[in-house]
């Protein structure tokens, strides 16, 4: 996976902060580490698409619609483009996560971006 930024970095990362962020309780951080983890997967996506393949995935997107060329426009074709990806990346569902997350964090604090820190002091939801 290739990291847009360094804000992820382990060191930010710790047992502490999950349980208390400036106010926050346990679940309002974990509900912002798991949109954390999902924002990075779906930028990495984005990030690695080739133009090729974006052009590939709309096709497939506009097939797979039942439509012929010329009924969708651009914006209408991406908007299936993007839940074509959002369907191959398989992102788990929050309580899903949170099961995995708490077996084993450290699979998933690599991937985290460090934008968690933000929504959990904010406590929101």
């Amino acid at each position: 996976m290739v990291r847009r930024s360094e804000k992820g970095s382990p060191a930010d990362n710790d047992e502490r902060k999950e349980r208390h962020v400036d106010g926050a309780d346990a679940d309002d951080v974990l509900w912002a580490k798991y949109l954390d983890y999902c924002s990075a997967r779906v930028c990495d996506a984005f990030v690695g698409l080739q133009e090729e393949r974006v052009f590939e995935l709309a096709q497939d997107a506009q097939r797979e619609s039942g439509l012929s060329n010329g009924q969708l426009s651009f914006r209408e074709i991406a908007a299936l483009l993007v839940d074509k990806m959002l369907g191959e990346l398989s992102l788990p569902d929050f309580d899903a996560w949170v099961v995995s997350y708490r077996e084993n964090p450290s699979q998933y604090e690599e991937h985290l971006l460090g934008l968690w820190k933000k929504r959990a002091q904010v406590g929101a939801r």
